[in-house]
């Protein structure tokens, strides 16, 4: 599913293991040629880059890696790491002393603070060499400054992720409504409740069988949200000026009720426990896909889009497999439920997106900051440019087809867009670039775009990279047990408590004292 990774899904920080060692502040230090470099501006500057999405191996004598160098008088030695093994293989480096220029960060800030792989940044030299870039975080949603801050200081450029901005999508088996005579797209709970009954009881898919369900795991997160929040792991929530955490609030009490009485009455896949996804891209349903349930959620707009934007599309590629599955089968985008108190919401990633950082190494040279910087102003404000180091070049990576741009694929090898330079340099999206290189996709986006839940934006605390996995794990664990009827519905309250005494209370403590002062400045 190549296609998918043109939509630049990063939804936070990666968890990932401790690094293997500490380095001195100084990182790996500056060679004699960087020095020589810095201290002749004629020569070009050299960088040692790792802010990309390592794919495949790029070739440095490729034709964007030759514009990039001549407009910026630069020399790159452009790192590759798996990108499946990221973090083991970039940690290994770091144990040994090696580090980059610039890299994207997939830890936890502070964790890469402690460890003197980043360097501070002064909000003076960004929005000198990059004032459009920082305008653009300014207009979109200033509060993403305060996910790289990290006791008060700006350690990272903040990355927006124009998908972040668009809830995922609920999706119904239409065919299966009209099955059962349901006319109307579900829209509160008590119509949710009867269609799921429906697709268990009157044999939607017509093989005389009573094999069908309602829904499975992703749907889950919307019924939550009709209480309020899609509660999942450690997702914070912002109640009364303070942080708290989603899955110890009692409106989860409610939805986990109610969620138990539509196992108990078999409107929920008892698979749900291993999931619908059983292999794949991870927005694959095969639940969905094989007849078994009639309402999926766990994919976005552009995965389910059942609209062609362009010359030979037929449109998002988990609706091209579910009509693979079942090529009668038809969909609709559905809404959130709503709850009763009026609430409702779908999860969503939020715009935060992996952000890029600058090491002590090259913030000790000011021609090195000033190039990255500049690299990253050109990709806001230079539209070609932009395509150019984000699509790759035009005839031979990407196509315009109408008011679309549609990549173009290699039979032969999946990533050699990737192996030319594409994404190699161009750090991170505009989304107004984005929107009108896809203006047909994000046109259908907004056409089914539904009220979310973006994540609560909040510093990096250390103990959360402490905790978190822990409490993660009690809440997917708990809230399994009450739904399946383990446990009763009340033990609920002795989880709130267990969570929050098991490191929860530190969490937050911790992170409304660095909210308050990050709000404060």
């Amino acid at each position: 599913m190549r296609k998918e990774r043109w939509g630049h899904k990063w939804a936070g920080f990666a968890a990932a293991a401790l690094l293997v060692g500490t380095l001195t502040a100084c990182g790996g230090g500056k060679t004699s040629d960087s020095a020589g470099a810095a201290a002749d501006p004629s020569k070009p500057v050299e960088l040692d880059w790792l802010a990309y999405n390592s794919y495949a191996q790029p070739d440095p004598n490729s034709d964007i890696f030759k514009m990039v160098e001549k407009k910026f008088n630069a020399k790159f030695n452009v790192w590759y790491v798996d990108t499946q093994q990221w973090n083991d293989q970039v940690n290994v480096k770091f144990a040994a002393g090696e580090i980059p220029d610039v890299l994207q960060i997939r830890e936890q800030i502070p964790k890469y603070v402690a460890n003197g792989i980043l360097a501070d940044i002064s909000e003076d030299d960004i929005r000198k060499y990059a004032p459009t870039y920082a305008k653009v975080i300014d207009e979109y949603d200033a509060s993403l400054w305060n996910t790289v801050k990290y006791e008060g200081k700006i350690y990272a450029l903040p990355s927006i992720n124009l998908n972040g901005d668009y809830p995922q999508s609920l999706v119904w088996r239409k065919d299966w409504l009209d099955k059962v005579g349901i006319t109307k797209i579900p829209e509160t709970l008590e119509e949710f409740e009867t269609a799921l009954k429906k697709f268990r009881n009157e044999d939607p898919d017509g093989n005389g069988k009573k094999d069908t369900y309602g829904m499975s795991d992703h749907a889950i997160p919307f019924v939550l949200g009709a209480f309020g929040l899609p509660a999942d792991n450690t997702n914070y929530v912002l109640k009364d000026g303070k942080i708290e955490f989603a899955a110890v609030q009692p409106e989860m009490k409610e939805a986990l009720a109610l969620l138990n009485k539509w196992y108990k009455e078999e409107l929920i896949d008892p698979e749900f426990i291993t999931g619908e996804n059983t292999g794949g891209y991870w927005a694959d349903s095969q639940a969905f896909y094989n007849n078994r349930i009639g309402l999926t959620g766990g994919g976005m707009f552009y995965h389910w889009r059942n609209k062609p934007i362009g010359e030979g599309d037929a449109g998002g590629g988990q609706y091209l497999n579910f009509k693979k599955a079942q090529p009668n089968g038809e969909i609709a985008f559905g809404v959130p439920p709503v709850g009763p108190n009026g609430q409702s919401g779908a999860p969503q990633w939020g715009v935060s997106s992996t952000p890029v950082g600058i090491t002590p190494k090259a913030a000790e040279d000011p021609r090195k900051l000033q190039t990255i910087l500049t690299m990253l102003e050109a990709s806001f404000t230079d539209y070609d440019y932009y395509m150019t180091v984000f699509r790759g070049t035009e005839g031979v990576d990407w196509k315009k087809e109408g008011d679309t741009v549609v990549n173009i694929e290699d039979p032969n090898d999946d990533n050699a867009s990737f192996k030319r330079g594409a994404q190699v340099f161009s750090m991170m999206e505009n989304p107004e670039f984005g929107k009108k290189a896809f203006s047909g996709l994000y046109k259908f986006g907004d056409s089914v775009k539904t009220k979310g839940y973006p994540p609560v934006i909040a510093p990096a605390v250390d103990s959360l990279s402490q905790y978190s996995g822990n409490l993660g794990k009690l809440q997917k664990e708990t809230y399994t047990k009450i739904i399946i009827g383990e446990q009763p519905v009340d033990s609920f309250d002795k989880f709130a408590k267990t969570f929050m005494d098991n490191g929860g209370s530190q969490v937050l403590k911790d992170v409304n004292e660095a909210y308050q002062k990050m709000v404060g400045e």
